[in-house]
């Protein structure tokens, strides 16, 4: 029994020193504003509204009656037989007034919209490399452009000073194919649980084709998620 115990002991000893006790983060999902974007125009009501402090002092006096010249007070002369007989001229269509040109669909200025969704771009499971994992890995454009790695469900057997990694190389198998290229994101967050990496915003999905997670100290790959 002493020498269970004891052996116990060691093997805690031994997995604390290397930092190798599960660590959890739940992060959520990062949202960007997708509301729609549209030019205040002026509207019909706006625009037939007379302003009332624009009228002059001269519009608002009544007319003066004793201003009134003596040709104006003069009788009207009564229209002639001839006058009367004249006939009534018809328009012509040059005259008539034309109707109002209603605008088309095409001089209306419609509000600028963006999309309101995150767009995926590719995902994968991940498999372990000689450690156990699981879960998720998915690259999505957020509504505003920028491009994040998301992982869902995720599990990874703990270790020491791991990492997170998207590779080139359409297989990852073992430490040499990660020479074919790769883009470290920073250290993994947690062994386990949801996380989220941001993307550079030059970022190109189809020149990476794995979600790598390597383990610095041992230099030892301890997962894979290749991302179709």
């Amino acid at each position: 029994m002493k020498l269970r115990y004891s052996t116990t002991i060691i093997i805690f000893g031994l997995l604390t020193a290397c930092g190798t006790a599960p660590t959890k983060v739940d992060e959520p999902f990062p949202t960007t504003s997708s509301a729609a974007m549209a030019t205040a125009q002026p509207t019909m009501d706006s625009m037939m509204q007379t302003d009332a402090l624009t009228m002059t002092d001269d519009m608002m006096q009544p007319t003066d009656a004793m201003s009134m010249t003596d040709d104006m007070m003069q009788p009207t002369a009564m229209p002639t037989a001839d006058d009367m007989m004249q006939p009534t001229v018809i328009p012509t269509a040059d005259t008539m007034i034309q109707p109002t040109v209603e605008p088309t669909t095409e001089a209306r200025v419609e509000p600028t919209t963006v999309p309101a969704e995150p767009v995926v771009l590719g995902s994968g499971s991940f498999r372990g490399i000689d450690h156990k994992s699981g879960g998720i890995a998915t690259l999505y454009q957020q509504p505003d452009g920028s491009n994040l790695l998301r992982l869902s469900d995720f599990f990874v057997e703990a270790g020491p000073d791991m990492y997170i990694f998207v590779a080139k190389a359409a297989e990852i198998n073992q430490p040499s194919d990660l020479q074919a290229g790769y883009l470290e994101l920073g250290k993994l967050k947690g062994s386990e649980g949801n996380q989220n990496y941001s993307l550079p915003a030059d970022f190109d999905p189809a020149l990476y084709a794995n979600v790598v997670i390597w383990c610095e100290k041992y230099q030892v790959l301890m997962a894979v998620a290749p991302i179709q």
